[in-house]
C-alpha cells in the first residue's frame, strides 16, 4: 500500500510509513502482542552485542531532529525490521527501567539521657562541717570534715560514676585544712603570750569612802571572770579582787560633785580569752547600805550575782553579753524605781519579794536563754514589765492579792496559764488576767513576748 502523506510504496504488514512514519490507511495493524519485561541485568545482556556494553537505564542516545535512529553497521536488525521480514507483527519496544534509587540509611537511634549521679552523703557532711568548724565548732568540726571528705573520695572513685559530690568532699577539705591552720597560727602566738603573762594568784582589796556624796551612781566593767555584788561594807564601796592575769588589776576611779558621787570600777588590761590555760578574775564588791545607789554593771564575758537586797538601790542595770545573771531584790526597796537587764546568752533569774512603794519600770530582754522572774512581793505602787526572749522559756510568778494582767505571745511554743483566765485575744496575743484585776487599786502590767519557747503564769497566794 502507498502512503498518502508522501506516496512511498509500503511493504505488506507495515502499519506506518518507513519515510516519515505516517499510519497507513486501508489495514488493521495486528494486535500487539505483550511486552517480555525483563530485568535492567537482563535487558542490557540481551540488546547489547558481544562485546559491547549496555547503555546505562534510563540514557537514551541523541539523534537530530526528524530521523530515525540508524543501527550501526554489524548489528541486528531493529525488532520492526526483524518481524516484517519475516512476516510477523512488529514487537514492541520495551520501556527503560526507571533509575533505581539506593536506600536511604536509617538515622542512628538516639543516645540514652546519661544517668543521674546521687550526691555522697559523706561529702555533704563534710562541706556541712567545715563551715561549721568556722562558725561555732573549731578544730573538732574542721578534723571530721576531712575525715569525712576523705571517705566521700574514696566512695565516690569506687563507685565507677554512679555518685557525685566530688567537688563537696574537696570544699570540706579545703574548709577543716584552713580552719586547722588557723587554730595553729592561733595557738603558736597565744602559748608564748599566755606563759608570759600568766602569773601567781593574786588578791587584793581597795575600799573607798563616800567623800561627802548623798547619793553614787557606781558602774562595774568587768570583762571576763565571775562577779559578785551585795552590801554591808563598811565604806561606800569595798572590793575584794582575785586574778592571775597580771595587768588585769582594777582600775578605780572615784570622784563628788554637787553631793552626787562617781564610782567606776574598771578590769584592767587588755582583754582577751585563753583557750588552753586556766585564768581566775573574781571580783567581790560590797556598797554601804544606807547610801542611795544606781548600780550599773557591764559583763563582757562573765557571770554576774547581785544580792542587793539590804541595799538603798534606786536604780539598777546589767548588760552582759555571755554569762548568767542572778539578782536578788527581794529586800525593803522603797525608792526602786527601774530594773533593766540585757543580755545575750545566758539564763536570767530575777527576784522581786521585797516592799516596793514606788512605779517601778521592769525591762528584760535576753537573746538566748530562759527567763525566771518572781513577782511575790508586797506591791504598794503598780508595775510595768516587758519581758522578751528569742530562744527559751519564760516563767513569772504572779500574786493573788493585787490585779494582774499579762499580754503573752510565743510564735513558737505553748501558753500555761493554770489560775487566770482569758480576758481577751487579738494579734497582739492573750491576756490573761487574775481575780483581782479591776478591783484592786493597784495592777501589775506585764508584756511577755517569746520567739521560740514555752511561757508558764504561775498564780500564787
Amino acid at each position: 500500500m502507498r502512503c498518502e502523506n508522501c506516496g512511498k510504496e509500503g511493504k505488506p504488514g507495515d502499519v506506518f510509513c518507513r519515510q516519515c512514519g505516517s499510519r497507513l490507511e486501508g489495514e488493521e495493524a495486528p494486535a500487539a502482542e505483550a511486552p517480555e519485561v525483563v530485568s535492567a541485568a537482563g535487558a542490557g545482556q540481551a540488546g547489547s552485542p558481544p562485546g559491547e556494553e549496555a547503555a546505562p537505564a534510563g540514557e537514551q542516545a541523541e539523534t537530530p531532529s526528524g530521523e530515525v535512529p540508524q543501527a550501526p553497521e554489524g548489528a541486528a536488525p531493529a525488532p520492526e525490521e526483524a518481524g516484517a521480514k519475516a512476516g510477523e507483527p512488529a514487537a514492541a519496544l520495551v520501556p527503560p527501567l526507571p533509575p533505581v534509587t539506593p536506600p536511604r540509611p536509617y538515622p542512628p537511634s538516639p543516645a540514652a539521657p546519661p544517668k543521674a549521679m546521687k550526691t555522697s552523703g559523706w561529702a555533704v557532711a563534710s562541706l556541712v562541717l567545715g563551715i561549721l568548724s568556722f562558725l561555732c565548732l573549731p578544730f573538732i568540726a574542721a578534723v571530721v570534715a576531712i575525715v569525712f571528705g576523705v571517705i566521700a573520695k574514696g566512695g565516690i572513685k569506687r563507685s565507677k560514676e554512679e555518685l557525685g559530690g566530688s567537688g563537696l568532699a574537696t570544699a570540706g577539705i579545703v574548709l577543716g585544712i584552713v580552719n586547722l591552720a588557723i587554730l595553729l597560727v592561733f595557738a603558736a602566738v597565744l602559748v608564748p603570750w599566755t606563759i608570759i603573762n600568766i602569773g601567781n594568784t593574786r588578791t587584793v582589796t581597795r575600799t573607798v569612802a563616800t567623800q561627802g556624796a548623798d547619793s553614787v551612781n557606781a558602774t562595774l566593767e568587768i570583762d571576763s571572770g565571775k562577779l559578785h555584788v551585795g552590801g554591808g561594807a563598811s565604806d561606800m564601796f569595798r572590793g575584794t579582787f582575785t586574778y592571775n592575769i597580771k595587768n588585769w588589776e582594777p582600775e578605780i576611779d572615784y570622784g563628788v560633785r554637787q553631793g552626787l558621787g562617781e564610782l567606776t570600777v574598771r578590769q584592767g588590761g587588755d582583754w582577751w580569752l585563753p583557750t588552753f590555760w586556766f585564768i581566775r578574775n573574781d571580783w567581790d564588791i560590797s556598797f554601804k547600805d544606807s547610801v542611795p545607789l544606781d548600780l550599773s554593771a557591764m559583763l563582757s564575758s562573765a557571770g554576774g550575782e547581785f544580792d542587793l537586797d539590804t541595799l538603798s538601790l534606786r536604780t539598777f542595770s546589767v548588760d552582759a553579753s555571755s554569762g548568767d545573771i542572778s539578782a536578788d531584790l527581794s529586800g525593803d526597796l522603797p525608792d526602786l524605781r527601774r530594773v533593766s537587764i540585757d543580755g545575750s546568752s545566758g539564763n536570767v533569774d530575777l527576784d522581786m519579794k521585797g516592799r516596793y512603794q514606788t512605779y517601778i519600770q521592769l525591762d528584760i530582754e535576753n537573746s538566748s536563754g530562759d527567763v525566771n522572774v518572781d513577782l511575790l512581793g508586797q506591791w504598794e505602787s503598780t508595775l510595768g514589765a516587758n519581758i522578751h526572749t528569742s530562744s527559751g522559756d519564760i516563767t513569772i510568778r504572779v500574786p493573788a492579792d493585787v490585779g494582774v494582767r499579762v499580754r503573752a505571745r510565743t510564735r513558737s511554743g505553748e501558753i500555761n496559764a493554770p489560775g487566770m483566765k482569758v480576758d481577751s485575744e487579738d494579734g497582739e496575743g492573750t491576756v490573761y488576767v487574775n481575780g483581782e484585776f479591776r478591783r484592786s487599786v493597784i495592777t501589775l502590767q506585764i508584756d511577755v513576748d517569746v520567739s521560740s519557747g514555752d511561757i508558764t503564769l504561775l498564780l500564787e497566794e
